[in-house]
């Protein structure tokens, strides 16, 4: 399973990796043992290690610039990245949507089925529930609000009960 947190600074990964353990916790009824990542800043911080040990988590740093040690986050990373590259290409839109786009990436990887599971997507293990994949649509189409509408004939209506 995949999970994304978009942050605007490196600084915020403690705060956002504390509301991850809560979540993943909760959600499959386990403690968090291993915390394995690269040697980012982000990541040494003393408070970053501060906060592993006191919550009784081995976190396992891997050398620098040695990407082949995990291959595959470095996989999962690249098709995230290629996907979402792929989505704002195809569309047109401008670098201000690669947030959504990675996002809409993560959410597709997680319903897709992989070698490793075979009939199964990661969603589905994670869940233990097939996962829906209807209300699906093409990355980038105009979509308009149904609040909006509703507001605005709402409004029409005042307007012709004022007149």
């Amino acid at each position: 399973m995949l999970w994304l947190y978009l942050i605007k600074l490196k600084s915020d990964a403690l705060e956002d990796f504390k509301k991850f353990k809560v979540l993943a916790e909760k959600q499959i009824g386990m403690k968090l043992k291993i915390l394995r990542t690269d040697g980012g800043g982000e990541y040494t911080s003393r408070d970053f290690e501060t906060y592993c040990t006191n919550q009784g988590i081995i976190h396992e740093v891997k050398a620098p610039y040695t990407p082949q040690h995990n291959g595959l986050t470095e996989r999962r990373n690249r098709s995230l990245l290629d996907m979402a590259r792929s989505m704002l290409k195809e569309k047109k839109l401008p670098n201000e949507f690669w947030g959504e786009a990675v996002n809409t990436a993560a959410y597709i990887i997680n319903k897709c089925p992989t070698k490793k599971m075979k009939d199964k997507v990661p969603e589905e293990i994670w869940s233990r529930r097939k996962p829906s994949i209807s209300h699906l649509k093409v990355f980038g189409s105009i979509s308009i609000s149904m609040f909006l509408i509703l507001d605005e004939l709402n409004s029409i209506m005042q307007l012709c009960n004022h007149s």
